[in-house]
């Protein structure tokens, strides 16, 4: 991981685009001998598309530690038009302490204020968890360890703890991409998503990643309420990153 990376997606619904997704490695740091990373996602669809109108901003900061990187705050915006015309916000906030074994959730709107939720759940000892946004992170870390090429990581999304299972295929694949004019060397990742996500995400997913020490992400297929959507790279900013290129 690198502080400054960018990744920007657009998302397909067959040939259709129907938004976006661009990520950002904000800030890296180190706080009482823990190593933490934040990270932003800003989801959004593009306007006119009819029955989906969606805007989310999500920002995790994730603790790295033996497994790879845990979530140890999830924030997330969430835009909607508001009953009285114009634009609100519903703002949800997740803080782990991993030491108690509580979740600390509050949901408010703004403007106002309102409280919508202030609550603290307990989980088991020893348990870790990913969020919506920190799964996209850990899943490249952990594809660094080919001796591992199963996973099974406990996610809290929604006020509800869940799971994801996935592994790897380390065989080199190709893939194409509007990034470069070449086939992309890449490797295969493929799981189960068991929570519900935006849109109705949730169920089998596919992507691929560069079969490199990068690990960028290429391209995923997910299911949601309309069916299945593709993601696909569009651009990037990492310093020394260059495709890479498939060789059979």
């Amino acid at each position: 991981m690198e502080q400054g990376e960018e990744l920007d997606y657009t998302v397909y619904f067959g040939f259709i685009k129907l938004g976006s997704v661009k990520f950002r490695v904000n800030n890296i740091y180190t706080e009482n001998k823990k190593k933490y990373y934040t990270a932003v996602a800003d989801i959004k669809s593009f306007e006119g598309i009819p029955f989906i109108g969606i805007h989310f901003i999500f920002e995790s900061v994730m603790l790295q530690d033996k497994n790879g990187l845990i979530t140890s705050e999830f924030h997330s915006t969430e835009f909607k038009d508001s009953d009285a015309g114009g634009k609100m916000k519903i703002n949800s906030d997740y803080l782990f302490d991993y030491d108690s074994n509580r979740i600390h959730i509050k949901k408010f709107s703004d403007p106002g204020s309102k409280i919508l939720m202030d609550t603290t759940v307990t989980f088991i000892k020893g348990r870790e968890y990913q969020d919506g946004l920190s799964i996209f992170y850990n899943a490249r870390i952990n594809s660094l360890q080919k001796s591992e090429p199963r996973k099974n990581v406990y996610v809290y999304i929604n006020e509800k703890e869940s799971s994801v299972k996935y592994s790897f295929n380390f065989n080199r694949d190709a893939v194409s991409g509007g990034i470069a004019e070449f086939d992309l060397a890449a490797i295969k990742v493929a799981g189960v998503a068991q929570f519900i996500g935006i849109l109705g995400l949730t169920g089998e997913f596919e992507g691929w990643i560069s079969d490199d020490e990068y690990r960028i992400p290429y391209k995923a297929r997910f299911n949601i309420t309309i069916g299945s959507v593709t993601l696909e790279l569009t651009s990037y900013k990492r310093k020394g990153w260059q495709p890479p290129k498939f060789i059979d």
